[in-house]
């Protein structure tokens, strides 16, 4: 089966017409460490997909795709004014509008990693810095909530490894637990109290289940004794069998 491969790292869909607005290889100004709400930003190198620009979108959703023009995640925002401007030179399109979702200033490092990769292997994330690593989580997440906005069927038994070689930091326990549950690129959570609604059901595994957490000492020595205690009682509490090693 041929494939159409396009370059393009994001769309902008409008929710109440239910099409596609444009795309555009940039976003400036979107990807900021800000919890505004409000927030202008801009589409360089934009390709229209109709013959002119909407002025007013109720419900905008900013499209994460990959090379095949799948969509991987998606960013909602509501009350969009759009405007062709130039910026730096250059044709783009102005739009500010109330962010839903707020994107972490390192989801482009996240996003970029799995569209490069295609197929993501296990430990895709281990290299990340701490502020990437949490990035990583948040694209996970929305890739998740794209894949199953109703939830999964959820199934318990089965053993599952964790590997605890690269957890160094609270983000990449999390990161591990996601894989190690869901496969790579899977979420399960990215604090503790997420986990733990997550072991509560909809997310494609629920307890009872045996999980081996291997290198355990790495979490330990990064986390504290205290942190880990909290994070295996909560799955001990939940029904999980844990053996730690």
């Amino acid at each position: 089966m041929n494939v159409s491969i396009r370059n393009d790292a994001y769309t902008l869909f409008s929710v109440d017409e239910g099409q596609e607005l444009c795309t555009t290889v940039n976003l400036v100004g979107f990807f900021l460490d800000s919890e505004e709400s409000w927030r202008t930003f801009y589409a360089v190198q934009y390709s229209l997909r109709g013959q002119r620009v909407r002025e007013d979108v109720e419900h905008l959703e900013v499209r994460v795709i990959d090379s095949t023009d799948k969509v991987m995640g998606s960013y909602s925002v509501s009350q969009v004014h759009i405007e062709e401007v130039e910026y730096e030179g250059r044709a783009a399109l102005r739009l500010s509008g109330y962010l839903l979702d707020h994107p972490h200033p390192d989801a482009p490092t996240a996003w970029r990693r799995w569209r490069e990769s295609g197929r993501l292997d296990l430990n895709a994330w281990v290299t990340l810095s701490l502020s990437e690593r949490e990035a990583w989580l948040d694209s996970v997440r929305l890739h998740h909530d794209w894949e199953s906005p109703d939830g999964e069927v959820d199934t318990s038994g089965g053993v599952y490894e964790v590997d605890g070689r690269y957890i160094t930091d609270r983000a990449g326990l999390y990161c591990a637990l996601g894989e190690a549950l869901r496969g790579p690129g899977g979420y399960f959570g990215s604090t503790l109290d997420a986990f733990r609604d997550c072991l509560g059901g909809g997310f494609g595994v629920t307890p009872p289940f045996v999980l081996n957490w291997n290198s355990v000492e790495t979490a330990r020595s990064h986390l504290g004794d205290s942190y880990v205690n909290k994070v295996v009682n909560t799955m001990r509490s939940a029904g999980v069998s844990v053996n730690l090693s």
